[in-house]
């Protein structure tokens, strides 16, 4: 780790001692009465908006491991927004977790090269291997590190697509408007809207921060995720764009939000506000567009529908939005996989027997047994099977339900992102709608995706990469919220200079020949 980084999470440290002692460091390798054996593991998770968890650590799950593979997690779960920072803290001050999930990936790469976490032998996992097929040596090319050792356990991403516009029908309707095709007339559509409902919000923000713009990035042919990838391929041309938040499209992206912003159309706080900002606008009737998940359009309607409000209808749009109809349009297909798997500490790798219980236990969770289990709880108890195929049972209910009984992941304190989900819930819960959603777009002409690509670090590129980023970030993020607001005007040639002339003190010259150099090796080795 450089010094900076470690001075500073340091001082952080200091600042954080009531917090870092709930994490109640208990690592232990205990022997009963009867000769068994039972391994006690400390278990940071990052946890998502809305989930339930038991407040005690005896419930069915943990005793159920317990008696089936000797093992005990003592939890500490942590909220998605202190996450990062909480588990950095931890890892520089030595008083890592043996297990931390629900993380992203470039913080696991980074954590796994500066030496807090354990190089996983994956071939120890039969039925985690089998889960990927013939995908498994992608799978683990692109989520290993430069060293070739792979430092967590990616998950299955079940989904093939997910993201899209979603808009008020009704609204629509009344107006005699169908959702834009082209940036041209997603600003005509806005425009007439506003005239309808001139003190509302037009293009609201999702409640998550600059992923609530990544709708327009697709329009001007940028990945969804260019704010964590920095570089992409043109599904098109072949091309490779280094670092595409600084290319031509960045900037004509820039120039229509900020038209947007400046005709009264876009949420001025698209950048800040949280979820429960949005859902309270939704319940005032103060949305009317956003880019989120094509499932949560049931949920949409029962927030807006309150208070009086009645006759909302929020649905998805059938097509993207796009900037280059000539070229074609952009969606985001989901990648083959996620990182919200877990991570093991590098002391927790120096003892093979301790890692090894845990990972026996892991591996389970990918069979067929413990993604029944993970999924759908106790049979007899929390579902039945009926005609071969679980049925939640009466009672009991699961995530995309209203609540109206007991939850299972709530009760059970079962890890709901393990692996995969069985895959009757997960149709159940969103994969009727992705599926009717990817049927749409593959309906329309010229539809394509950014694709995944495993670039190939050396350890010394790695660590350059990870430092040239966390600068290159900060600045793209400040003149993000510059060129939206106003501040800096994206269609003024000096001010964009001075952007890329920002960028390039930091060192995005040095980023683009680094990206250039992995990527045309990587591409010549894999060919």
């Amino acid at each position: 780790m450089n010094l900076k980084k470690a001075i500073a999470l340091c001082l952080a440290a200091t600042m954080t001692v009531p917090m870092l002692a709930s994490c109640g460091k208990e690592k232990t390798t205990t022997v009963d009465e009867n000769g068994n054996t039972l391994y006690t593991y400390t278990f940071n998770m990052y946890t998502q908006d809305d989930n339930e968890y038991p407040q005690n650590e005896d419930t069915v799950f943990n005793n159920f491991i317990k008696d089936k593979f000797g093992i005990k997690f003592i939890y500490d779960r942590i909220p998605r927004t202190d996450w990062e920072t909480k588990t950095n803290t931890y890892f520089a001050t030595g008083d890592s977790p043996d297990i931390t999930i629900g993380g992203k990936e470039m913080n696991y790469k980074s954590w796994g090269s500066e030496g807090y976490l354990a190089p996983i032998d994956y071939t120890k996992l039969p039925n985690w291997c089998a889960l990927w097929g013939d995908d498994l040596d992608k799978v683990v090319s692109l989520a290993s590190n430069s060293d070739g050792n792979l430092y967590y356990l990616p998950t299955v991403r079940q989904e093939k697509v997910q993201m899209c516009w979603l808009y008020r029908k009704d609204v629509f309707d009344e107006l005699g408007l169908e959702f834009p095709k082209t940036t041209d007339e997603f600003i005509e559509v806005c425009k007439k809207v506003k005239e309808k409902y001139p003190d509302s919000i037009i293009v609201s923000s999702n409640g998550q921060k600059k992923s609530s713009l990544t709708g327009f990035f697709q329009a001007f042919w940028i990945p969804e995720l260019i704010l964590q990838t920095q570089s992409c391929i043109d599904p098109k041309t072949g091309e490779f764009i280094p670092y595409a938040m600084a290319s031509d499209n960045a900037r004509e992206m820039y120039k229509f939000v900020n038209q947007l912003y400046k005709e009264g159309l876009l949420d001025k706080e698209i950048l800040s506000i949280e979820k429960d900002n949005f859902y309270t606008r939704l319940a005032q009737n103060n949305a009317f567009i956003t880019y989120n998940y094509v499932y949560n359009t049931d949920q949409f309607n029962n927030k807006t529908n309150v208070n009086g409000n009645t006759g909302a209808e929020w649905t998805w749009a059938k097509n993207m939005v796009t900037a280059y109809p000539d070229k074609g349009t952009i969606y985001k297909k989901d990648p083959t996989y996620s990182n919200w798997g877990p991570a093991f500490s590098a002391e927790l790798g120096e003892d093979p027997e301790r890692f090894d219980a845990v990972l026996k236990y892991y591996d389970w969770c990918a069979s067929e047994e413990g993604q029944l289990y993970t999924t759908y709880g106790v049979e007899g108890e929390s579902y039945n099977m009926v005609d071969g195929q679980p049925e939640v049972a009466e009672g009991w209910y699961h995530e995309k339900d209203n609540p109206k009984g007991k939850k299972i992941s709530g009760e059970y304190g079962t890890l709901t992102f393990t692996f995969i989900k069985h895959p009757k819930m997960f149709q159940e819960i969103r994969g009727n709608q992705i599926d009717q959603l990817y049927d749409a777009y593959m309906s329309n002409d010229n539809y394509y995706y950014f694709d995944e690509f495993p670039m190939r670090y050396t350890e010394d590129e790695e660590k350059k990469y990870t430092d040239l980023e966390t600068a290159l970030n900060s600045k793209r993020d400040e003149y993000m919220a510059r060129f939206l607001m106003g501040e800096s005007d994206p269609n003024n040639d000096a001010d964009w200079q001075a952007y890329i002339d920002d960028l390039k003190k930091i060192g995005l010259d040095e980023f683009i020949e680094l990206q250039t150099t992995v990527y045309e090796r990587t591409k010549a080795e894999v060919q």
